[in-house]
This record gives structure tokens, C-alpha cells and sequence, in this order.
């Protein structure tokens, strides 16, 4: 009678667990709203510039822009089949890219150089021609008059740093994604950032497990085998 009655109870507890575990799977989908938004105008919304939050120079020098990005909108990075605006792949340059890649992530940096009033050096060489060179640690430039004005040589070092990041307030609120854009160089301004990201695909919160194993009767003083079902879901993730 013992060894029947754990049966039955083992019995009504695995159809409990999987009668719940259907209720869950099968939840009551949400209403729809009633104005559905195009996949074109999310893909659009995506790939807005990034908010400039700060700048900034670090203690070596550089010119620091920090910005947040938008929230990643694609799940499995599959560009084969997305359905993105001309708009966003000439922006981003998407139409050049192969299809057949699982795209990451894709952004386009605008940035600009101004510089006024540097001082150039002249030189006069063997034939007694005159030209104008001004050199530092990024730009080269020359001149060389002629009598129908000049022409100009410009040589410049591009040297930029990105560092992508998340982080969140607290455990409890999302992470929010964010990008710094370093420059050695303080001329270069950098004037915003447009990024289409791409999600990596989230762990489910909802977990069922299969257990076997011995578990101890003190009415028998023996051990006895045991199979068990298990269902759990994660209300916090860290």
C-alpha cells in the first residue's frame, strides 16, 4: 500500500508540473494594438543617431565623446530577409554587404577636422622655387605655388578608438548600451554615431528539470530510489 500510494502521488504530481508547464507555454497572447507598426518604420527608428551624452578629455589627452545607443532590434543577426528602408542601408552601407553573413553590428561615425591658422614653414630649394610645408603629429600639408595659384598635398593620420559598453543602475533596471569614441587628436569633433545592433539571443526563464536518484526512509531505514519533475522560472536574472 505504501509503495502504491508513492506511485500515485508521483503520478498526480508529474501531471500537476505538466499541466502547469502547458498553461504556461500556452499563455493568453496580449491584445494587438489596434494601429500595427511596419517592420520598415522600427528598422528606421532603429537606426537613428545616438544621443551625444558628454565630451570630455581624459588624462592622456584624448578627446572623449560618449553616447547611448539605441536597444538591439534584430535576434539572430540573418540581414537575408530583413526588411530595412533604402534610407538605413545607404546610411550604413548595408546593400554592400553579403547576405549570406550573420551581420553584428553596423555604424556609421560622423566626425569632422577643423583647424585654422597654422603657421607654415617656407623653403626655397636649388632652383629657388618656393613651397609652403606645415607638419605636426596627424597633418602634413604642402603647398606649392604656380601661376595659376598652387596646388596642396594634405597627408593626415586618422587615428579614432571606440569602446562599446552596457551597464544599468541598479540590478533591477535594463542595461543601457553605450559607446565612447576616443580621439588623440582634440580637432576632430565627433558629432554623432548612427548603429544598427544586433540582440543576442536571451536564455528562457521558464526551466524544467528531470531528476533521479535515492532518497532515505527512516520508516524502512533504507534507502530507495526516486525519479522526480521539476519546473522553475527566474524572476531576477544577474
Amino acid at each position: 500500500m505504501k509503495i502504491n500510494g508513492l506511485q500515485l502521488a508521483l503520478t498526480i504530481a508529474v501531471i500537476l508540473i505538466a499541466w502547469l508547464g502547458f498553461r504556461l507555454w500556452k499563455q493568453v497572447d496580449l491584445p494587438k494594438p489596434a494601429i500595427e507598426i511596419k517592420p520598415l518604420a522600427l528598422i528606421d527608428e532603429a537606426k537613428t543617431a545616438a544621443k551625444v551624452l558628454a565630451r570630455a578629455v581624459d588624462q592622456k589627452g584624448y578627446a572623449v565623446v560618449t553616447m547611448e545607443r539605441r536597444a538591439a532590434i534584430i535576434g539572430d543577426g540573418d540581414i537575408s530577409k530583413l526588411p530595412v528602408s533604402q534610407s538605413v542601408l545607404d546610411s550604413l552601407r548595408l546593400d554592400n554587404l553579403d547576405k549570406t553573413k550573420k551581420l553584428q553590428q553596423a555604424s556609421l561615425v560622423n566626425a569632422e577636422l577643423k583647424t585654422t591658422a597654422l603657421r607654415a614653414t617656407r623653403i626655397i630649394d636649388s632652383l629657388q622655387n618656393k613651397h609652403y610645408v606645415y607638419h605636426d603629429d596627424y597633418l602634413t600639408a604642402s603647398f606649392n605655388p604656380d601661376t595659376l595659384g598652387g596646388t596642396f598635398d594634405i597627408s593626415y593620420q586618422i587615428k579614432l578608438l571606440r569602446q562599446d559598453y552596457k551597464k544599468r543602475k541598479n540590478w533591477f533596471s535594463p542595461y543601457v548600451q553605450y559607446t565612447d569614441i576616443l580621439s588623440p587628436d582634440k580637432r576632430i569633433s565627433i558629432n554623432g554615431m548612427q548603429s544598427l545592433s544586433i540582440a543576442s539571443p536571451k536564455p528562457s526563464r521558464l526551466g524544467l528539470s528531470l531528476t533521479a536518484g535515492y532518497y532515505y526512509n527512516f520508516s524502512k531505514g533504507q534507502f530507495s530510489p526516486a525519479l522526480g519533475l521539476g519546473l522553475s522560472y527566474n524572476f531576477i536574472e544577474f
